[in-house]
């Protein structure tokens, strides 16, 4: 029998394919969604006030008959085929309810007990004129043969049974098609499911590299007791340092499989809904059930599941990139500003010596003709040199360049975020929806660089692109020379989390968007 686990994964749309006898037909719905569709209706009061009400064409029909209890079978079928577009063979105690209601209403005086079965010709005779009544018909062997298509073609679109059950059922009520049993449609989904994956295996196995087949055999061999897959199914723990790296592994391990998968996929015209599927049950089946399965099988669930697998990793990088600069962005601010207050408190302590120095400009006890250096060298005795900038600032009335401080931090951690972001930046591919802008022409830059094992230190200050900086961050970008003539230098760490920081926010904003880049070696040196 189907085990409730393989239940519940089809109740949510990915259950796994088990096609044979009637004890083991594809389970697609739960108990209680089976009994919606299926189950005789079970009326409130209210419900009953509603479908048993009967329209002037319907009554018509109702005066046509001659017994009463042929009458009343006729509303109780009538309004149980207004709810649920079905026709139900009743147990006579189970209607009890609905009748008393129905002759109550329409036949007053009539006892319940009164009411006799209807044989099964007048049974169906009466159906015929309901289907009439709402221009529906019976699902025929013609309706059957074209269902049958229709489920091939959107099995085409996904394989999920749950998708091609409730398509179908969709289609039905669309040409106003009583639905067949569940056990039909158990059958008939199965049959487009496996006629489906027959269709892509066949194709897959005309197209696979024998380096990919080769590949994909690995993921089910175990070193050490343990399997290749079962290590490759796991999902990072956190955004450390550790964990990433392992991601990025798995990354690499994936994309061979990920690089025919995308041409191969495509090509056999594999939706993406049913590639989640064929990898949801790589995660629901055991390494040893895989092994078991036809080797066409398991191959393609895994190669969708790999596919599938590295798009989720690139998801996880991107995630851990975007948290990673959020928290050093964060720190550099929290700092700039207890840098500020730090600032302040050091210059008030200061304030009194500078009052002192101030007047030495009007102390009597001082000649007018002493010389500047005299004066100069009395006043570093009162407050250091080296606390006069700061001081003579706040005298002014100017702001602490809090913006300052905070890229002077970045400095102070640039090591981290080189051993935490390059890796993840290099990884990745960037595209956005204009293709030469400023920021793009910087990640390539920045990528071909570290792709190729050199860092931005090795290279030229001259060569790299500088139109993304904007014009109020220059001044921090740009460190100043000895000699006013020798011009200004480019901090190339600045620069290096200026570039992060900015595909941070085009990543945020949608105008970048993360692809799955080639595999490269990313340099370790700073």
């Amino acid at each position: 029998m189907i085990s409730t686990s393989e239940h519940e994964l089809a109740r949510r749309g990915a259950a796994p394919v088990t096609i044979s006898a009637s004890s083991r037909r594809l389970s697609i719905l739960t108990q209680r969604e089976i009994d919606d569709l299926y189950g005789l209706p079970r009326f409130t009061e209210e419900d009953r006030q509603i479908y048993f009400d009967l329209s002037g064409a319907e009554e018509a029909r109702v005066r046509a008959m001659h017994t009463v209890s042929a009458k009343a079978h006729f509303v109780l079928q009538l309004g149980y085929f207004k709810a649920k577009r079905q026709f139900f063979a009743y147990p006579y105690g189970a209607v009890q309810a609905d009748l008393r209601h129905i002759l109550g209403r329409h036949f007053p005086g009539r006892a319940p007990s009164t009411i006799n079965q209807l044989s099964k010709p007048t049974r169906l005779e009466q159906q015929q004129v309901i289907l009439n009544l709402f221009n529906y018909t019976r699902c025929g062997k013609a309706a059957k043969q074209d269902l049958e298509h229709k489920a091939r073609r959107i099995a085409m679109r996904s394989t999920q049974p749950i998708y091609i059950l409730r398509e179908v059922l969709q289609y039905l009520a669309t040409r106003r098609i009583v639905a067949p049993g569940y056990t039909v449609l158990q059958d008939l989904v199965s049959r487009a499911v496996t006629r489906e994956r027959q269709r892509i295996t066949h194709l897959l196995g005309q197209a696979m590299p024998p380096k990919v087949e080769k590949q994909l055999q690995a993921l089910l061999e175990s070193d050490e007791g343990l399997y290749q897959l079962t290590i490759l199914k796991h999902e990072p723990k956190d955004f450390s340092h550790k964990e990433l790296r392992q991601e990025g592994e798995r990354r690499r391990f994936f994309q061979p499989l990920y690089d025919f998968a995308q041409t191969f996929l495509s090509t056999a015209g594999l939706s993406n809904g049913s590639v989640r599927y064929y990898a949801s049950l790589v995660e629901f089946y055991t390494v040893y059930k895989l092994q078991r399965m036809a080797v066409p099988t398991a191959q393609l669930y895994l190669l969708c599941f790999a596919y599938h697998r590295l798009r989720e990793i690139n998801d996880n990088l991107i995630e851990a990139f975007i948290h990673l600069v959020n928290g050093y962005e964060r720190d550099a601010k929290l700092s700039a500003k207890e840098s500020v207050y730090q600032a302040k408190v050091e210059v008030s302590a200061n304030l009194k010596a500078a009052g002192q120095v101030l007047n030495l400009f009007v102390d009597p006890s001082i000649p007018t003709h002493t010389p500047f250096g005299s004066v100069q060298e009395k006043a570093f005795t009162l407050l250091p040199r080296e606390q006069f900038s700061s001081v003579t600032h706040y005298m002014s009335d100017a702001e602490f360049d809090e913006a300052g401080f905070e890229w002077a931090y970045y400095i102070r951690m640039s090591h981290a975020f080189k051993v935490n972001l390059r890796h993840l930046f290099s990884e990745l591919d960037f595209a956005g929806r204009v293709e030469d802008t400023p920021l793009l022409k910087a990640v390539d830059f920045l990528q071909t660089a570290l792709r190729h094992g050199k860092t931005p230190r090795q290279i030229k200050a001259s060569e790299f692109p500088l139109a993304l900086i904007p014009k109020g961050l220059r001044r921090y970008l740009f460190a100043s020379l000895d000699g006013e003539d020798q011009g200004r230098r480019l901090d190339v760490d600045r620069y290096e989390f200026l570039v992060y920081r900015l595909l941070r926010n085009a990543l945020q904003a949608g105008n970048v968007l993360s692809g799955i880049a080639p595999s490269s070696s990313v340099s370790k040196t700073t």
